[in-house]
C-alpha cells in the first residue's frame, strides 16, 4: 500500500513538471523517453516544396507585372510628354511664325533700295508701296514687301524735302521752284508749274482744296491740287524755312523775319502775326484753340488761335527747328501733350494745358527733322546714323538701330515696317527682329529627369522586394 502511494506521487510530481516544462524541454525529454514518439510540433513545419512552387512564383510574377504596367504607365507618360512637349514646341514654333510683330525694337534690315543721290525728302506711303525721291529729281515706286522697284521717273531738278503723298498724287517741289504732281499708280506726271523767283525745299501742308508751300525767298503761296494754278501768294521779308500748317481756314507759316503768319487759306491775307526773339524755324503745328511752334531764341511757344497772343511759353537750353508732335491719351481720346527736339539735345513733352513739362529725355545729338508716332513708339533720326525710339509716356529710350550712314528723312512707318532715306542714297526698310525659337536640348532637357526618377521609383520597389524576401529568407533560417 505504501509502495503504492509513493509510486502515484512520483508519477504525479513527473506529471506535473512535465507541464510546467516549455515546448521545446518536453519534445526533447519525451524523445528520450520514447524515441518513436518524437516528432516536429505543426507550428514548425517548413512547407511543402509544391506549395513554395505555387505561392512565390505567384507572388513573383505578380510584381514584375505591376513593374511592367508601371514601366508601361511610365512609358506612356514619357511618350505623352514628349507629344505634349513636341505639340507645344510647334505650336510655339507656328505662333513665332504667324504672330504679328508690331513695329519696334529690335530691328532688322529688311531690304535696301538704292538710288542716284541722299534722299532727304520723308518717304511716302500707301498700302502696298513706299515712294521716295532722291536729291537729284529721281521718283521711285517700290513694293513695300521685297523692296522691287515698281516706276522711276526722272524730273531733272533738286527735290530736298519738297515731297508729300495726298490720295492718289504725289506733289514736289524743287530747288528752282517748280512744282508738279505725279501719278502715285503709274508714274505720269499730271501738270507742273514753275514759281518765277523762287526755291522750295521743305515739305508742303495739303487740304481738300490747296497745297501750300513756303519758299526760300520769302513766298508762301496756294496752288489748286487739281491743275496746279495760283490761288494766291504771301510775300514776306525774308526766307521761310518752315513746312506750313493747316488748320480750319489759317495756314501757319514761320519765317526768319522773326514772325509766325497767320495767313487765310482762301485768299491769303494776313489774320495776324506773332514776333518772336530770333528766327523762327521750327516748324508751327496746331490744335483745338492753340497753335505752337519753337524759336531760334530758344523758346517753345504756345499762341491762341484767335489773336496770336501768348498763352505760354517753355524756355529750353537751345535753338528748337524741325517738327513738334501731338500725342493723344487714349483714355479718353484727347491731346493733352506735345513733344518737340531741342538743340540742347532734349526732347521734351510738355502739357498743353499749362506749359509744364511731363517728362524730358537726352538726345544723342540734335535733331533737325520730324518724329514719328506708332502705336507705343516714337521714332527719331537725331543727327548721324541711328535710329531710336522712346517710350511716350516716360521718355525713356526703348531702342536703337545704326544705320551705317547719316541719316537724312524723317522716318514713316507702314505694315510694321519703318521706312528711312540715307545720305548715301539707300532706302532701308527696317522690321522687328524676331524672338529666338524655343531651345531644342531646353526641351527635352525635361525628359531625363522624368526618366531617372521613374528609374529611381523602380529601383525603390526591387529594393523592397529583395527587402521583403531578405526577411523571408532570414526567418526560415531562424526557424
Amino acid at each position: 500500500m505504501n509502495k503504492s502511494f509513493v509510486l502515484g506521487f512520483v508519477i504525479l510530481s513527473l506529471l506535473f513538471g512535465y507541464m510546467t516544462l516549455n515546448a521545446r524541454t518536453s519534445r526533447q525529454l519525451v524523445g528520450k523517453l520514447d524515441p518513436a514518439s518524437s516528432g516536429t510540433p505543426a507550428y514548425f513545419v517548413e512547407p511543402e516544396k509544391s506549395l513554395i512552387a505555387q505561392i512565390l512564383p505567384t507572388q513573383t510574377q505578380s510584381q514584375p507585372q505591376t513593374q511592367t504596367q508601371n514601366q508601361t504607365q511610365t512609358q506612356t507618360q514619357t511618350q505623352t510628354q514628349t507629344q505634349t512637349q513636341t505639340q507645344t514646341q510647334t505650336q510655339t514654333q507656328t505662333q513665332a511664325q504667324t504672330q504679328t510683330l508690331y513695329i519696334g525694337f529690335p530691328m532688322q534690315l529688311k531690304w535696301k533700295f538704292r538710288t542716284p543721290g541722299p534722299i532727304i525728302a520723308q518717304p511716302q506711303i500707301d498700302q502696298t508701296s513706299v515712294y521716295c525721291v532722291s536729291k537729284p529729281g529721281v521718283f521711285y515706286r517700290i513694293n513695300q514687301a521685297d523692296g522691287t522697284q515698281v516706276w522711276k521717273k526722272n524730273i531733272g531738278d533738286v527735290v530736298e524735302d519738297g515731297f508729300i503723298l495726298k490720295g492718289e498724287i504725289l506733289f514736289y517741289a524743287t530747288q528752282k521752284g517748280r512744282i508738279g504732281a505725279i501719278q502715285a499708280g503709274k508714274g505720269r506726271e499730271l501738270w507742273r508749274q514753275d514759281i518765277a523767283d523762287e526755291s522750295f525745299l521743305t515739305q508742303p501742308a495739303v487740304d481738300s482744296k490747296y497745297i501750300y508751300w513756303a519758299g526760300q525767298r520769302g513766298s508762301v503761296i496756294a496752288v489748286s491740287i487739281a491743275d496746279g494754278k495760283l490761288a494766291w501768294r504771301f510775300k514776306t521779308s525774308k526766307s521761310c524755312n518752315t513746312t506750313p500748317f493747316v488748320s480750319g481756314k489759317i495756314v501757319y507759316v514761320g519765317c526768319d523775319d522773326h514772325l509766325l503768319y497767320a495767313l487765310d487759306t482762301t485768299a491769303g491775307f494776313l489774320r495776324w502775326k506773332f514776333y518772336a526773339g530770333k528766327e523762327i524755324k521750327g516748324s508751327p503745328i496746331a490744335t483745338g484753340d492753340y497753335v505752337f511752334f519753337g524759336s531760334e531764341d530758344e523758346y517753345f511757344y504756345c499762341l491762341l488761335q484767335d489773336n496770336g497772343s501768348v498763352f505760354w511759353k517753355q524756355r529750353t537750353g537751345g535753338a528748337i527747328r524741325g517738327v513738334p508732335m501731338f500725342y493723344m491719351d487714349q483714355k479718353d481720346q484727347k491731346i493733352k501733350e506735345i513733344l518737340f527736339a531741342s538743340f540742347d539735345n532734349f526732347l521734351y513733352n510738355l502739357r498743353i494745358k499749362n506749359g509744364s513739362r511731363n517728362w524730358l529725355a537726352p538726345t544723342s545729338a540734335r535733331v533737325y527733322n520730324r518724329m514719328y508716332f506708332d502705336r507705343a513708339l516714337i521714332f527719331l533720326a537725331p543727327f548721324g546714323g541711328t535710329l531710336s525710339g522712346y517710350d511716350p509716356h516716360t521718355g525713356q529710350k526703348v531702342g536703337d538701330f545704326p544705320t551705317q550712314n547719316r541719316i537724312r528723312s524723317s522716318p514713316i512707318t507702314m505694315n510694321d515696317r519703318l521706312f528711312i532715306g540715307l545720305n548715301n542714297g539707300n532706302l532701308l526698310c527696317l522690321m522687328r527682329m524676331p524672338p529666338p525659337p524655343p531651345q531644342t536640348d531646353e526641351i527635352e532637357g525635361l525628359t531625363p529627369p522624368q526618366t531617372a526618377s521613374t528609374q529611381t521609383a523602380t529601383e525603390e520597389d526591387e529594393s523592397q522586394e529583395e527587402q521583403t524576401q531578405t526577411q523571408t529568407q532570414t526567418q526560415t533560417e531562424s526557424e
